[in-house]
């Protein structure tokens, strides 16, 4: 609990991750209520609205505020409902980075030894790949669908959060607490995820 105050305390303290953190909030409400916000049906085209400037623009017409793309569909709606996308693609690959990134960092900083240098060694082999090749890579072999597509970029995510993890769990796990924790007959299982990993949060 005191962990999560202090994070409350930095986090306030930093401008703009308060700013970032009301741009994604009115992302998320954009997504939540796309179908109330929107002006339009995103998908339905209209060829007589073709191309319509920006309302900004000379020629913009206020009826679209964005304008039109080339089938005459709402860019303002498109824009909206394609929040959904973007948010739903953001969790889930941030996700299954924070899940397998995790989960590899407690093991190779709990464990160390040549369990720590298996697993760092394929994370810098993952770091020293463009990220991009490694998400072709993954799309090539899954195939191209936006299920792949979240997966290939979580799957690129790991090293980082991976590192992450076990800095802070190699700085942890020599603590009086931990120690304690082990005198008292803790399990390996336990001192991972009920003793070491809530201290290593605020990191993440």
């Amino acid at each position: 609990m005191e962990s999560f105050r202090e994070f409350i305390q930095q986090f306030k303290k930093n401008k703009a991750a308060v700013v970032g953190a009301w741009i994604v909030l009115l992302l998320v409400v954009c997504a939540v209520f796309a179908p109330l916000l929107a002006p339009y049906d995103p998908y339905a085209q209209n060829a007589q609205d073709r191309l319509l400037k920006p309302i900004w623009e000379h020629g913009g017409n206020a009826k679209y505020l964005l304008g039109t793309d080339d089938l005459g569909r709402d860019i303002l709606s498109r824009l909206i409902y394609g929040a959904r996308i973007s948010l739903t693609i953001g969790i889930v690959s941030m996700g299954i980075a924070v899940f397998f990134g995790t989960i590899l960092g407690l093991i190779a900083g709990y464990f160390g030894g040549k369990t720590d240098a298996i697993i760092m060694r394929i994370m810098d082999i993952m770091f020293a790949l463009p990220s991009i090749l490694l998400i072709v890579i993954v799309v090539a072999v899954l195939g191209p669908s936006l299920t792949n597509a979240m997966l290939a970029i979580g799957f690129v995510g790991i090293p980082g959060f991976a590192r992450l993890v076990r800095s802070s769990v190699l700085s942890e796990k020599e603590k009086e607490y931990v120690i304690a924790s082990k005198i008292n007959g803790s399990s390996h299982l336990r001192l991972m995820c009920k003793v070491i990993f809530p201290n290593c949060i605020i990191p993440l």
